[in-house]
């Protein structure tokens, strides 16, 4: 169950962005919804191309269990020139055009991680052992450069120890477990949270998960702040989906991002 801190930042979110914030939902009447992770996707598919993707990869080379064990998500940041877009690439910027982008961040981090940690232990079977962050990969200007995520992060997270992970070479948005390595790791036996800003693909996420693993997690539980979709995708599936979407997919107050459900929200 929500907690009183999560109450009170959910209603925060709402008043500074719930106009424009859509959280993410898993299944639509129509099938345009992955349940895996939110993203579109074709109504005759069981999930987007972006998780058959990982999950065929991961089976092939027998890795499917290296995979997290559950995934959870903040807000929709929908492609091309959304305002919850603007704000995901807006709080990097070293002076960003809006103070609320980065405490909208870490406010939609807080609510899923610790607002809803009662839920996430329940899932888990007991609390997160530590924390880490998909790190830029080579092919990013920010690779080997403090990221202003990590600083959101730590604060967040407190005195839980941080498992450093860093990237090395390979493809963009493959899985590929060898593609990062540890640096540094406390005690893995437990629930290791990893956390990201955003997902497109996921693959980043996925091979960062299965690197966890094979270093001796027991479990990890994925959280993202925004799932990165596309309008133009959603629109050639169907002319309306898109007005469908943004009629129906609002943000949703008491909404939890591990047990995917409503929860009450009169204290």
């Amino acid at each position: 169950m929500i907690s009183r801190y999560g109450l009170a930042l959910d209603q925060a979110i709402d008043s500074m962005a719930g106009s424009y914030l859509k959280t993410v939902r898993y299944k639509s009447v129509h099938g345009y919804l992955c349940p895996e992770c939110g993203g579109f996707k074709g109504a005759g598919y069981w999930m987007c191309r972006g998780c058959s993707l990982i999950h065929g990869s991961a089976s092939a080379i027998g890795a499917g269990h290296l995979l997290a064990d559950r995934l959870a998500f903040g807000v929709y940041a929908p492609e091309p020139r959304s305002q919850s877009l603007k704000m995901m690439y807006g709080y990097k910027d070293e002076h960003p055009a809006s103070p609320d982008y980065r405490t909208l961040v870490r406010a939609i981090l807080a609510l899923g991680i610790v607002g809803h940690g009662d839920c996430l232990n329940a899932v888990a079977g007991g609390s997160p052992v530590a924390w880490a962050m998909v790190p830029s990969t080579r092919q990013s200007p920010r690779y080997g450069k403090p990221h202003p995520f990590h600083e959101i992060a730590t604060s967040v997270m407190g005195g839980l120890p941080e498992v450093e992970i860093t990237a090395s070479e390979g493809e963009k948005r493959r899985f590929d477990p060898e593609r990062f390595h540890i640096e540094s790791a406390p005690d893995l036996n437990g629930n290791v949270l990893l956390l990201d800003d955003s997902w497109v693909t996921g693959a980043n996420a996925q091979s960062v998960a299965a690197c966890l693993k094979t270093a001796g997690a027991e479990q990890v539980s994925i959280y993202c702040v925004a799932r990165i979709v596309n309008y133009n995708y959603l629109e050639s599936l169907s002319p309306d989906a898109v007005a469908l979407f943004q009629k129906n997919v609002h943000y949703a107050g008491g909404f939890c991002p591990w047990n995917r459900t409503s929860e009450a929200t009169d204290g």
